[in-house]
């Protein structure tokens, strides 16, 4: 007789590692999938124009700048995103939830999200 344990204990490790990661990778999205606390953006591929990494003070940051709008990714461990950004490859980001902080210290997190307009007048 067979029991089902295994293929539901590897559902719950699967439910609770997409909660733990604050980014899902792809063969080939079509747009970055950008999750803030109360709002959720799409941001076609089509449209990026430059991406930076930048490490400080033991924080990371990311930029990434589309048409008219920079996403600023604050947290630790973020240089495998920008690693995946250079090859269009992140399909989803989100800040993890306070309630799962301490935990998965191994892997990158996005503590905070912003999203900028870019001023017309601006120029980098």
């Amino acid at each position: 007789m067979e029991t089902q344990t295994k293929p539901s204990n590897e559902a719950a490790t699967d439910a609770r590692t997409k909660n733990l990661t604050c980014w899902r990778t792809a063969t080939s999205p079509q747009c970055l999938r950008v999750e803030t606390t109360n709002e959720i953006h799409l941001f076609p591929y089509g449209y990026f124009q430059h991406a930076k990494f930048i490490r400080q003070s033991g924080k990371d940051a990311v930029q990434i700048q589309f048409q008219d709008r920079i996403v600023t990714i604050k947290g630790k461990g973020l240089e495998p995103l920008c690693d995946a950004l250079e090859r269009l490859a992140v399909e989803r980001i989100k800040v993890r939830p306070e309630k799962y902080e301490g935990l998965g210290k191994s892997e990158g997190v996005i503590e905070e999200i912003e999203i900028k307009k870019i001023n017309e007048r601006e120029t980098n």
